[in-house]
Parts: C-alpha cells; structure tokens; sequence
C-alpha cells in the first residue's frame, strides 16, 4: 500500500533526510520524527475511513433511514479524529522545525543506513536512538543487546541487575509501513564492526 509511505516521503522532501536516516541523527527532534511519522500516519488513516464511512452513509441515504444520532455519531467521529490529526500534524511540524535539528542537518550529511528486520523474541545490537527518555537515562546512542517483544524491549543496562523496558521507539526499533515488518537500523560503521 502505497500510500502509507506518504508521510515518509514528505518528511523526506521536507528535511533531506529519509526517516531512518533522522533515527540516526544525535538530535531529539530528529530521533522522534519516526514516532511522530507513525502517530500521524496511523491517524490519517483513520481518519480517511472514517469520513470514507461518513460519505458511504450519505451517498447510500442511510441517514434519511436511521436515526439522526448514527450521522451526528460518524461526525462525531470525524470530529475526535481530526482534532487527534491536528496535534500528531503540530508535533511534526514541531519536530520538522526544530532548529537544533536543522543546523545538526545542515552540517553533518545523513548517514548511510540499512534496515535490518526483526521478529519478536530475536535478540539483536542496537544503538539507542536520542530521545528524550533514552537521554533522561543516559542511554541515548550507547550500543546495547535488546530483546525484542510486540511492543517494547528488554535490556540490561550496564552496572544494572534489572532488566529494563523501552518502547520500541525508544529502543530503536521501527515498523515498515509497507511491510509491516519490524526493523532496527544499522550504520555503516555498526556493520563494519559487526564482526567483533
């Protein structure tokens, strides 16, 4: 489905960076925009088939039939939808127009990633991306072992007897859209040393 990388390519074209290449990036702003890629992508969807069920409501006269509360309930919807589109769209937008993010961008060239698809269960090596939680514990850009659940990841940080849960965001670990996959990425530099 196509158009489920729009977001993406909009961010893309917006920044010059792909949104596996701002994961990578030291920078806060930088390292949400994938969250905030998926968050406003999921509601856009939502809301595409919610004023999709609204039109099909109208166009089939289903509202001359039932009750007025089925159409004022479907607005409603719409309602609620648009308003939760209008923050996740604010919260880009702000992640997009951060200035540290754009100076960061302006003079370090975005690195060279690969994708590397996990599957629930799969222990793997990441580097955990900058976002204000991974900061917050001084875990942004330490390489660490995660284990990877359906939504969120266990580690053990260093010096520490308990294990630790990270959403998947925080833990660097992404969905592909058109895929449906779960990935981590991998710079050139992880690759490389990946034999050590």
């Amino acid at each position: 489905m196509l158009h489920l990388d729009t977001i993406g390519r909009w961010v893309a074209l917006a920044t010059g960076r792909t949104l596996d290449q701002h994961a990578a990036d030291p920078i806060p702003a930088a390292a949400h925009l994938p969250e905030a890629a998926a968050t406003l992508r999921h509601l856009r969807t939502e809301l595409l088939l919610a004023v999709d069920r609204l039109r099909t409501l109208l166009i089939n006269e289903d509202d001359l039939n039932a009750s007025a509360s089925m159409v004022a309930g479907s607005v409603e919807t719409v309602r609620e939808l648009a308003r939760e589109y209008r923050h996740a769209r604010n919260w880009i937008d702000t992640l997009i127009g951060d200035e540290a993010r754009a100076a960061y961008a302006q003079t370090h060239p975005g690195q060279t990633v690969r994708r590397r698809y996990v599957n629930p269960g799969d222990t793997v090596l990441v580097v955990l991306p900058h976002t204000d939680s991974c900061r917050r514990q001084n875990l942004a850009g330490h390489t660490t072992r995660i284990r990877v659940g359906t939504s969120d990841a266990r580690l053990r940080p260093p010096g520490s007897l308990n294990p630790l849960r990270l959403s998947h965001a925080d833990a660097g670990i992404y969905r592909d859209p058109t895929e449906d996959r779960l990935y981590v990425l991998q710079t050139g530099d992880e690759t490389a040393g990946a034999g050590h």
